[in-house]
């Protein structure tokens, strides 16, 4: 590329990255009503979440209650600070508009005086870097007023929570404000094998003027209240005194949405889908460096956020599911790494849990439950006995996810200190699991549900054997990159090799495509996308033939009112396969049927009811249909590749300002005309467009046609040590395992084998 032209797009590209979007009223939205509380929007900065106008704050980490009835715990709203003329449960107010500014992270209450006398502004949000606070500003502005103006303010809360007790207050003076200081602990632990106290949860809150006055000799004037929620009372008061709140929110906000801010052109709608998806996810985590950190680590993301969550038996509690690493995971990679990080140390951190699970059912290492909370103990209520059975995937699927996470960063010191004992640990656990078939000269893998929860008891289902054949390969290249950390040895990790190679994964030739299961009848319905992930996000190698049948066959008999993402990965085959009228289709159900007016919540149901509120799970999968799939980013080992990407349906221009790649950030900007990738922040790392390498230099940018690959500039040092492609399906006899005749059976199958002997020798 020529330098005058260079120059030319470059300013055009800054420009863009500068003022950021096309339309900055697509990040507004606003009724004159408040919604139920099904469907009203939530705030959350990553370590405080809570419903708009809502009774309850959650705090990370902070759950309450035994087992399946652990949630999050329900702390009293002290900052729930309302207009009167406007308060939630108000059934007629006048003059009332209701917004949220994504764009600023607030939600503003707007009164307009019905004589035209003055104009009052409600914000209230949690605090984007000092993460233990909420805001309140109001701001009164004279408009006809001929005298001092009251505005009449209330705090809505009774004060107390069946979650926590608390002590007598205590009063404070900060900065000259008097504040109350309440402080207490929640109720019940969640497992006493690893909680033996309740969580200590604190709150400083301002004593309040029961109305604002504007005296005659001003136009406007600005009020603010601050609320702190914390675990000690000197937490909560150093958080109030002497910050300057308004300016670092502002900043944090804008450097959220620097890389979170996916744009389209040309279609407002589809655009505001895009900001509502990127803000409710990326308001449940944390920011990269808290000016004061949280006492607890980040305790990973529940389908409902943050905000959410705090009733027994509802919204799912706060758990983390398998949700967090597939669903949502993959876009925060790709979009925010350090977050990445943070929801995968969230999984050692409750290891003990998981490893004690693992021997109490006899498997080795590591078995994480369906449902995981604060301890990491099996939090699945007595509901759905069925799910703590079978629906093992999780364990793979999370270290599937920190496969993920090496593809995109290389971070060896992450895997010596956390990564390769996740990854072993894990693959122990499919090593004592897997069953070998004499008969077929492969492993199985029995008593299983897939992502499919309307079956279980299967053998054989086909994601969960990939993913554990996945899961099972990444162990054994962490076995040798930190042998002695992990306390591997070479014969342990030749069968996980063998095992993972030689999973069964079954195959309809006839029909050519994939069962579900061992025995799946073709026709039978299912709750939501299964055998389809193979395609996406496992990326299993198989032909576009096998994959498009699969698409077909599983599509005709999926729930209509399935979750979401089924539909948002039905997109991503289709666009794999280049059928974009298909693809169209698909994409358009992934989102318009789960969203509730008039703030975009994402729910869970199709079906038109409430379903779980603020689904981010939805969102997480919808963003993969548009990062992975229109705009074909994807990660593999040893590259990221980048492949036809395409405008989404209706656009004229897709623009995703960060995807971050070995340290590097570009940035991608599809256009009907040309497709343009840059360097925002440049490292060693070797860019190819078209075939043609080019240099990686910071504000570098090349237009392309086709296709980019983007490889490490140097290898990572392995101590000589591969990570193998998962092709599975390979007979024992045909692998070369270096000589091991050694068979694994599961303690279950180990007793069948030698009762069945015995049968067999009694009827000789």
């Amino acid at each position: 590329m020529r330098p005058a032209i260079a120059v030319t797009v470059a300013v055009t590209v800054t420009l863009l990255a500068a003022t950021g979007y096309a339309n900055e009223a697509n990040f507004l939205f606003m009724d004159t009503k408040l919604p139920a509380q099904a469907v009203r929007p939530t705030l959350a900065n990553g370590n405080l979440g809570f419903v708009v106008y809502g009774d309850a704050v959650h705090m990370n980490g902070v759950y309450n209650g035994l087992k399946g009835l652990s949630h999050r715990a329900r702390i009293p709203n002290f900052a729930n600070i309302q207009l009167p003329v406007c308060a939630d449960g108000n059934p007629n107010p006048t003059g009332c508009t209701y917004q949220l500014d994504m764009k600023t992270g607030m939600f503003r209450t707007v009164y307009e005086d019905p004589q035209g006398y003055f104009r009052v502004v409600h914000d209230v949000y949690p605090h984007r870097y000092l993460d233990k606070m909420i805001v309140n500003k109001f701001r009164i502005q004279r408009l006809n007023a001929p005298s001092v103006i009251q505005v009449p303010i209330q705090r809505y809360t009774s004060g107390v929570s069946t979650d926590v007790v608390f002590n007598a207050d205590t009063s404070v003076y900060i900065d000259g404000v008097q504040y109350s200081i309440k402080c207490g602990t929640t109720t019940e632990v969640e497992d006493l094998r690893y909680q033996t106290f309740g969580h200590s949860v604190c709150i400083a809150h301002p004593e309040l003027p029961t109305e604002l006055s504007l005296t005659m000799d001003k136009t406007a004037e600005e009020f603010f209240f601050y609320t702190a929620f914390g675990r000690t009372a000197s937490e909560v008061q150093n958080e109030i005194r002497g910050k300057s709140f308004e300016l670092s929110h502002t900043t944090m906000m804008n450097q959220i949405w620097s890389i979170y801010g996916i744009t389209v052109e040309g279609n407002n709608d589809l655009d505001k889908v895009l900001k509502a998806s990127a803000f409710y996810l990326s308001s449940s985590l944390p920011i990269s460096r808290p000016y004061q950190p949280s006492s607890y680590p980040f305790y990973g993301l529940s389908p409902s956020g943050l905000g959410r969550g705090g009733i027994e038996l509802s919204e799912y509690q706060g758990h983390s599911f398998w949700d967090t690493e597939t669903w949502m995971f993959p876009p925060i990679l790709l979009i925010d790494p350090d977050n990445a990080r943070r929801i995968l140390h969230y999984r050692t951190v409750v290891q003990k849990a998981a490893a004690d699970r693992a021997a109490a059912n006899e498997f080795e290492g590591w078995q994480f439950p369906w449902e995981s909370a604060f301890t990491g103990t099996e939090t699945t209520p007595e509901c759905c006995p069925e799910v703590v059975e079978y629906q093992h995937h999780i364990t793979a699927d999370i270290a599937y996810a920190a496969r993920m996470y090496f593809y995109a960063t290389h971070d060896v010191d992450w895997m010596r200190t956390e990564g390769c004992k996740l990854a072993y640990e894990t693959a122990k656990f499919w090593k004592s699991r897997a069953e070998y078939n004499n008969k077929t000269d492969l492993y199985e893998i029995h008593r299983v549900m897939g992502p499919d929860e309307d079956t279980h008891n299967v053998t054989n289902n086909a994601f969960t054997n990939v993913v554990a054949a996945h899961n099972l390969l990444f162990g054994e290249f962490a076995g040798c990159l930190c042998s002695g950390a992990v306390g591997a040895n070479e014969a342990e990790r030749r069968i996980m090799t063998e095992i993972g190679r030689g999973m069964t994964l079954p195959y309809d030739e006839e029909q050519d495509y994939i069962p579900q299961y061992e025995g799946y009848v073709q026709g039978t319905a299912i709750k939501q996308a299964d055998t389809v992930l193979l395609g996406y996000p496992l990326e299993y190698p198989m032909n576009g033939s096998t994959k498009a049948n699969n698409l077909d066959i599983y599509s005709k008999v999926t729930r209509t009112n399935g979750p979401a993402m089924t539909w948002a990965m039905h997109t991503i085959g289709h666009l794999d396969l280049g059928q974009i009228e298909e693809a169209q289709a698909m994409f358009t159900k992934s989102y318009q049927q789960y969203l509730r007016a008039p703030y975009n919540v994402w729910s869970e149901n199709g079906d038109g009811t409430d379903g779980a509120g603020n689904f981010i799970t939805g969102a997480g999968g919808f963003l993969q249909s548009v990062i992975n799939g229109y705009a074909g980013v994807r990660l593999r080992n040893g590259e990221l590749v980048i492949s036809k990407p395409r405008l989404l349906p209706g656009t004229t221009r897709l623009y995703i300002p960060a995807i971050n790649y070995m340290g590097a950030t570009f940035f991608l900007d599809i256009q009907m005309t040309r497709m343009l990738i840059g360097v925002k922040t440049p490292s060693k790392v070797v860019m190819i467009l078209d075939d043609a390498e080019k240099l990686v230099c910071e504000s570098c940018f090349y237009s392309f046609t086709e296709k980019v690959v983007i490889r490490p500039a140097e290898a990572p040092e392995l101590n000589g040590c591969k990570l193998q492609e998962t092709i599975i399906g390979v007979k024992i006899a045909d692998q070369d395992t270096g000589g091991s005749a050694q068979r694994f059976y599961s303690p279950v199958a180990f007793i069948s084998s030698i009762m069945l002997a015995l049968v067999a020798k009694y009827i000789q």
